[in-house]
């Protein structure tokens, strides 16, 4: 009888125990700081999302952008947003690579239209052999991408890294 009232009153927080990393999953380092920058009614400059990481995160990356762009500024109707790429992901948004994904285009214009600025890091394209004019014009060639992330902070943006 020990041992079954053992068992039992074991499996429950162990149960418990194992739910904490499902619900740390389910949530977003990046969504929750939205959340907070929300919910604080603290209004800043504007924010910078920051991405870098592999080829092809942009196809991610950029939906999210707009999701949580679109959850600000239902608070801060007039707040700046801006994005840095400056990683490899970057590339996808040469003209010759644009020109192959339509739907990351038509992400790009989406962010132009909601007036957010897109940044590519410059250093980076020069080190690959990448020229600025191969960009799209949809978006600026910073001259470093980490440099263009610390004059937003310098003017009181909030960062928020986009990883997966």
């Amino acid at each position: 009888m020990f041992s079954s009232m053992y068992k039992s009153s074991v499996r429950i927080p162990l149960f418990l125990l194992l739910l904490i990393p499902l619900s740390a999953i389910a949530s977003t380092d990046y969504q929750n700081k939205v959340t907070q920058l929300i919910n604080s009614g603290f209004e800043p400059e504007g924010v910078v999302f920051e991405i870098v990481g592999k080829k092809g995160l942009l196809d991610w990356a950029l939906p999210v952008v707009v999701d949580l762009s679109t959850q600000l500024r239902a608070k801060y109707p007039r707040l700046d947003i801006a994005v840095v790429s400056h990683g490899s992901e970057q590339f996808a948004l040469t003209k010759d690579q644009l020109a192959l994904n339509k739907a990351l285009q038509e992400q790009l214009a989406d962010l132009q239209s909601s007036e957010i600025s897109v940044h590519v890091c410059g250093t980076l394209a020069e080190w690959r052999g990448v020229e600025a004019s191969e960009f799209t014009e949809l978006v600026d060639v910073a001259a470093e991408g980490p440099a263009q992330i610390n004059d937003y902070i310098k003017l009181g943006y909030v960062r928020i890294r986009i990883s997966p």
